[in-house]
């Protein structure tokens, strides 16, 4: 067991919800509700408000694993082909608009050069692994919704420009929001 004995901001958070592991504060972040926080800039939000995204948990994980000193926990994000297949509930938004997927972007940590998935209990890495188009390390994790956000954006750009789609930019992010919310239904 890794003990949380950090005396810093986002740890102290941990504490006070009764969390003191690092094996603990895992599966704590797996089981809090999806879905966005009030302000996704404030990672503190995922323990006051107890919900948050792939990007919010994975950020406040790699924060406290900061704060704790623990090594070789890094932040990532992957753009993948997010379809029918993977996520069922987006199946009725990509067929309104003719598309097969859509790339979603998508957080998690590598911890000692493994990929792990805290976004909810269970294994959402091992549901996307095969659809994964691209991968990189995000290293401010306090700026992980401007970071991923941009990352994204450009991402989907790129791709509209190698499928010529019948889309701009703001539209396909405009469907790739559609889908979001359809997932927290």
């Amino acid at each position: 067991m890794t003990n949380l004995t950090a005396n810093a901001p986002f740890t102290n958070l941990v504490k006070e919800k009764g969390v003191y592991t690092w094996e603990a504060l895992k599966d704590y972040v797996a089981n809090l509700t999806y879905g966005r926080t009030s302000n996704p800039k404030d990672l503190s939000l995922v323990l006051k408000e107890e919900r948050g995204t792939c990007s919010g948990k994975h950020a406040l994980l790699v924060c406290v694993a900061r704060e704790n000193s623990i090594p070789d926990v890094h932040l990532m994000v992957s753009a993948f082909k997010m379809s029918g297949e993977n996520a069922p509930k987006v199946r009725e938004v990509l067929e309104h608009f003719h598309l097969d997927y859509i790339p979603e972007a998508h957080c998690y940590i590598q911890e000692n050069g493994k990929f792990e998935d805290y976004t909810r209990s269970g294994k959402v890495f091992a549901n996307i692994a095969s659809s994964i188009l691209d991968t990189r390390e995000l290293l401010d994790p306090e700026n992980v919704a401007i970071e991923k956000t941009a990352y994204h954006k450009q991402f989907l750009e790129n791709w509209l420009d190698d499928m010529f789609l019948p889309y701009s930019p703001e539209e396909i992010w405009r469907i790739r929001e559609a889908c979001i919310m359809s997932l927290s239904e």
